[in-house]
């Protein structure tokens, strides 16, 4: 795939003079009260540090932290409260100089996305540990690494600042086609796939690409599986006006070269019979993206 120099730093900050920096969803909540924990405890095994928070009854709506599992190295101590309604989706705050993303689940996907991290390929978000809170919801928690975009209004808070699709030129747009391309199939190559992938799976830095929101991430259980998820990736960015013709046979082109086995599986479950050469398989993904 053809290398383009650009930088979305540039593209972001035009458009960031038009956002109201002080509107925010309304998970959030003024820091008004100074309510902590009435004591804690503190455990580590392996390479995570575990800490326990036990409070008074209180009709406090924000995140109060019942307990929380990160990552030895990570300067979270001391984070017992996230100044946001328990019970939001996603949420972004900072504590201690450093922006988290937290994301409301379940235990065992947050907990299998917290042991799962470092071993998967393909620029994913840094999974750094998981709460409880003490009304019982579950969150994921990643670090933000570095300044960064994003397309989700819900997370754009401290240093993730928003940026409208729609204010992309087309050039732009042709190059985060092909970020998410290379990304996606690197992704692919380790038989992972996103489930249900968004614009909001996609946090922007400058030339890069990094998932988010990984609470569907899952291994594929046939090697085809992750051709289909491509083809509805193409298809859904072809739809919002975001890859044009051009880019979606670009990006075909580079993943059916990174992915010739899956691609020759799946070519071969949609034909019943082998790929003559990658050119078949691109021709075949193509059609059915258009189709």
């Amino acid at each position: 795939m053809k290398k383009t120099e650009y930088s979305f730093v540039q593209e972001a900050e035009n458009v960031l003079h038009t956002l109201d920096a002080s509107k925010h969803d309304d998970y959030d909540l003024p820091e008004f009260t100074k309510e902590v924990p009435v004591s804690s405890r503190k455990h580590e095994s392996g390479n995570t540090i575990s800490v326990e928070y036990d409070w008074k009854e209180s009709k406090n709506e924000s995140i109060r932290i019942k307990r929380i599992d990160f990552r030895k190295g990570e300067d979270l101590d001391g984070l017992y409260k996230v100044a946001a309604r328990d019970g939001a989706d996603s949420i972004c705050f900072r504590h201690n100089n450093t922006t988290y993303i937290i994301r409301k689940s379940v235990r065992e996907i947050a907990q299998a996305l917290y042991n799962a991290y470092g071993k998967i390929k393909g620029a994913l978000e840094s999974v750094i540990g998981y709460i409880r809170t003490v009304l019982g919801h579950e969150y994921v928690m990643a670090k933000v690494e570095g300044p960064v975009w994003a397309f989700d209004k819900r997370i754009s808070k401290e240093s993730v600042a928003y940026v409208d699709v729609d204010s992309l030129d087309r050039k732009s747009k042709s190059k985060l086609c092909e970020m998410i391309a290379e990304r996606i199939s690197e992704l692919h190559a380790t038989n992972v796939i996103i489930g249900r992938f968004t614009l909001n799976n996609i946090l922007l830095g400058n030339n890069d690409v990094r998932f988010t929101d990984l609470r569907k991430l899952r291994v594929s259980r046939k090697r085809s599986f992750v051709i289909d998820e491509f083809k509805s990736i193409l298809q859904y960015l072809f739809a919002i006006g975001v890859a044009s013709r051009e880019d979606v046979y670009c990006a075909i082109a580079y993943y059916s070269a990174q992915n010739e086995d899956g691609c020759s599986e799946w070519y071969q479950e949609k034909t019943g019979k082998k790929a003559g050469d990658q050119l078949d398989m691109a021709a075949r993904i193509e059609q059915e993206i258009y189709s």
